[in-house]
């Protein structure tokens, strides 16, 4: 499995903007090969706000392809809102997962 994660910042206020960008976008759920997307949001800092945006893959193969997919340039397109800071894009090869059953 592979798993990717985005660390948004969020100016202080906005998150509620960010949790309703990401309910309003969809069509990564259709991609070969995507297994789940979670978008959390950490315990507020002082003068901003953090989401965590995971999503995870069967494959490293499936996400690239995903990034080349007309879903993923209709959901980056346009510029990004300007309530956003930076972000900072991570990716994982998953080498032990565990579920409940």
């Amino acid at each position: 499995m592979y798993a990717v994660t985005n660390r948004i910042k969020v100016q202080k206020g906005h998150g509620h903007e960010m949790e309703e960008t990401f309910g309003k976008r969809g069509g990564v759920e259709k991609e070969p090969g995507f297994k789940s997307f979670e978008l959390w949001r950490q315990e507020a800092e002082e003068d901003h706000e953090v989401y965590l945006v995971v999503t995870r893959w069967e494959t490293k193969e499936d996400f690239k392809n995903w990034t080349k997919s007309d879903s993923f340039k209709e959901a980056h397109s346009g510029p990004p809102p300007a309530y956003i800071l930076g972000g900072e894009l991570s990716n994982f090869e998953v080498k032990i997962s565990s579920e409940k059953t």
